[in-house]
C-alpha cells in the first residue's frame, strides 16, 4: 500500500467536504475557504478581460457558480481515485482477469461516483467494497446538494434583482426616490414601499450570507442591479434624515427598520474581498429638492450630515464599485 497516496486522497476529500458542507449548508458561514478564493480570482479575472463591458462581466456570475460545482467533482473524484489507487488489487478488471490500472481506478471512481458502477471493474474485497459504498454516498449527496445550491443561488439572484427594479422604479437615485415620493405635503407616499423595500432587503441579506457568490452577479441593466438599488435607498434615506423637516418624513419606525437592513446587508462584506472605497461619493445637490417644491434644512446642516455618513457611504461606494456600476447620481 502506498500511503503517501492513501493520504492525499484523504485529505483532498476533507477539504473539499469541508468546503462543500460550509458553502452549501451553513447559512451563516459563506463561502467555504477553496469557493472562495475560486470565486474572488475568477472575478478579478473577469473584470480585467471584460475592462468595463457589462455583456462580460455578466457572465462571471454564472462561470462562478459552474466552476464551483465542477471544481467541487473534480476534487472529490480525485480524492477517492487516489484512495483506491493507493492499494495494488484493491480494484479487479472482470474484462482483462487483472488487477486494476491506473486509468480504471480514475474510471471505476468516476462511475461509482454518479452512479453505482457497471460490473466491468470491481472492487477486491469486503473493506475496497466498503470504500465503493461511501464513495458512491458521497456521489449522491454531493451531486444532489449541489444543484439545489445552484437553484437557490438562481432564485436569489432572481429576487435581488425583482428587489432593483422595485426600488429604480420609484427613483434611480436618492434624490429621484424623495422627490418622486413628494405629495406636495409630505412624503407619507413611501410608507407602504419602504415596509415592502425592508421585507426584500432583509431576505436579500440574509441570502446574501448564505450565498456570497450573489456579490459577483452583475447586471447589465443598471435598473436591475441591486448594489446600486441599495446604495439609492440609502441615500434617499440619508437625504430625508439630513435635510427635511421632521413633520414632512414618512414613517419613522419605517425608515429606521430600512436603515438597519441596510446596515445588515453592508455586514455581508465581511469575509469577501469588497473593502470601502478609499474616496467618498459625492454629495446630493439640495437644489434639486428645493426646486420640486419640498421644504429643506439649510444647506449646510444638510452637507454636514451627509459627512458624517463618510464610512458607510464609502462601503456602498466601494461595493458599487467593486461591482463596476455607477453611482446612483442624479
Amino acid at each position: 500500500m502506498n500511503e503517501w497516496t492513501m493520504w492525499l486522497g484523504i485529505i483532498l476529500l476533507v477539504i473539499t467536504l469541508i468546503d462543500f458542507i460550509w458553502t452549501t449548508l451553513w447559512i451563516e458561514g459563506g463561502a467555504g475557504p477553496v469557493t472562495n478564493q475560486l470565486s474572488n480570482g475568477i472575478w478579478r479575472l473577469m473584470k480585467n478581460i471584460s475592462r468595463g463591458n457589462s455583456k462580460v462581466l455578466s457572465l462571471a456570475g454564472p462561470l462562478i457558480l459552474v466552476m464551483t460545482i465542477i471544481v467541487w467533482v473534480i476534487l472529490f473524484w480525485t480524492g477517492w481515485t487516489f484512495i483506491f489507487a493507493s492499494h495494488y488489487g484493491a480494484l479487479f478488471n472482470t474484462q482483462y482477469g487483472l488487477p486494476a490500472d491506473f486509468m480504471d481506478h480514475i474510471y471505476f471512481t468516476g462511475y461509482v461516483f454518479f452512479t453505482l458502477g457497471n460490473g466491468e471493474i470491481v472492487p477486491n474485497g469486503d473493506n475496497w467494497k466498503v470504500m465503493t459504498i461511501i464513495a458512491t454516498g458521497t456521489g449522491m449527496f454531493s451531486i444532489t446538494f449541489a444543484v439545489t445550491y445552484l437553484l437557490s443561488v438562481l432564485s436569489a439572484v432572481t429576487q435581488k434583482r425583482a428587489f432593483a427594479q422595485s426600488v429604480s422604479g420609484i427613483g434611480k437615485s436618492g434624490t429621484e426616490i424623495v422627490s418622486s415620493a413628494w405629495n406636495g405635503q409630505n412624503l407619507h407616499n413611501l410608507d407602504l414601499l419602504l415596509n415592502s423595500f425592508s421585507t426584500e432587503l432583509s431576505k436579500l441579506t440574509a441570502q446574501h450570507k448564505a450565498y456570497p457568490i450573489l456579490h459577483h452577479y452583475h447586471s447589465t441593466n443598471a435598473q436591475t442591479e441591486g448594489v446600486v438599488a441599495v446604495a439609492a435607498l440609502d441615500e434617499a434615506i440619508t437625504m430625508i434624515y439630513s435635510g427635511i423637516p421632521v413633520k414632512y418624513w414618512p414613517n419613522t419606525l419605517l425608515l429606521k427598520e430600512n436603515r438597519s437592513a441596510i446596515d445588515d446587508y453592508l455586514k455581508t462584506l465581511h469575509g469577501t474581498h469588497i473593502r470601502a472605497a478609499a474616496d467618498e461619493p459625492p454629495v446630493p445637490d439640495p437644489e434639486i429638492l428645493v426646486q420640486k417644491g419640498i421644504p429643506i434644512l439649510d444647506q449646510d446642516k444638510f452637507e454636514r450630515s451627509f459627512k458624517e455618513e463618510t464610512e458607510r457611504r464609502k462601503k456602498l461606494f466601494g461595493l458599487v464599485k467593486d461591482n463596476a456600476s455607477k453611482w446612483p447620481n442624479d
